[in-house]
Order: structure tokens, then sequence, then C-alpha cells
């Protein structure tokens, strides 16, 4: 979503309420799976040569467990802070932790991916107490015990335990 910063961007002080929705359907380069529209809410203020953005964010997204393998989606909510400075190509200066923007425009959906990616779990559970898939069979024991052979063996003694007859 392209904003105009025009109402803020020449006017010290002058503050822009932001309510939007921003829908990410094809982001699956990025490996996030957006089950609805994004919900925006925040403030665009001009602090003298810089725009500040305020946002909380809201979205429902699908993973995939790092346990079990199993589909779930996960309510995601995040608050971010920005500093927006229009560019100078002539400045030798950059602000490394501002994002600059040309005219009088600014693209939203590249600034708010980049905060969810960035606050994200690095892990998803189905439930907490996710048991996995058998390591040998691969059957999702969330669902029921498997049939395997559950004494693990460490293969560094398969020579030794030959040795008993076992």
């Amino acid at each position: 979503m392209i904003l105009d910063l025009t109402p803020v961007v020449n006017f010290e002080g002058k503050k822009m309420d932001l309510d939007v929705q921003l829908d990410f359907k094809n982001a699956e380069d990025t490996g996030l799976k957006f089950l609805k529209p994004v919900s925006l809410k925040g403030t665009l203020l001009n602090i003298g040569g810089s725009l500040e953005l305020s946002a909380s964010i809201v979205a429902l997204l699908e993973f995939d467990c790092d346990r079990c393998c199993e589909s779930l989606s996960e309510e995601f909510e995040g608050e971010f802070t920005e500093i927006l400075r229009k560019e100078d190509i002539g400045a030798d200066d950059k602000n490394p932790d501002a994002i600059y923007y040309q005219g009088n425009s600014l693209d939203l959906d590249d600034i708010v991916l980049n905060n969810i990616i960035l606050q994200l779990p690095s892990k998803h559970l189905c439930r907490e107490d996710c048991k996995g898939l058998c390591p040998t069979c691969g059957k999702n024991l969330n669902l029921g015990e498997c049939d395997c052979e559950s004494t693990p063996t460490d293969p560094r003694f398969d020579v030794l335990d030959s040795l008993l007859g076992d």
C-alpha cells in the first residue's frame, strides 16, 4: 500500500492517524502465509525534518508445527516505531537506522512485513506438549503410539551388543 505523505511532510508537528488493512496474500516468497489482511493502527508525526511512524499490527498467520508438521494458525500482535527521512541523493551522512523515501509517498508493505518477520517467534508449536514425530517411522505421536522399538541404542555399541547375543 502506497501511503501519501503530503498532509504531514512539510508541516512540522503535524500528525496523521493511520487505520488501514494491508493484504499480503502474495507474500509466499517470505515463507509466511497470511490468513487475513493485516490490521495496522498508528500515527505518522512530523518531527522536524523526519517522520516518525508508530504503529501496532495484528495478523493471522499459518505455520507448520516445528515438531509434528501439522498446520496451525497463530495470531500475531506487534508494535514498532520507524524513523522516515526524505532521501537526499547528495548526502553522505545517511542514518542506518532510518528508512528513506522519495517524493511524497511511502510503501508501507515492506516496512510492515519486515517488522512482522523480525518480531515473530522462532518456534511454532501446535500445543506446548506436542510429542512430534517418531524418528523411525514418522508417525505423529500426538495421534497415538507407534509400533517401533522404543529402546534407543547407540550405534557405537552395536559390536558389543552382538557379542552379548541380543
